[in-house]
């Protein structure tokens, strides 16, 4: 198995953002507002989507570790 690397981590969260801004262009296309998207429904969605959550995990790891 490969080490996740600090690549990975930053493709994984660009993908990420991406995606997310792929979303919300296309509520604002179907003519909705961007008020009303539920981020909850849209983040279990995306996690669905995923094969490996490892690199998911990795930056919420981070993210602890910074915060403390």
């Amino acid at each position: 198995m490969t080490e996740i690397t600090t690549e990975d981590i930053n493709n994984a969260i660009l993908t990420g953002i991406v995606k997310m801004l792929q979303i919300m262009k296309d509520v604002r296309d179907q003519g909705d507002d961007l008020n009303t998207i539920d981020f909850d429904e849209v983040i279990e969605m995306r996690m669905r989507d995923m094969t490996d959550t490892r690199i998911y995990y990795s930056t919420q790891e981070a993210n602890d570790e910074d915060n403390q």
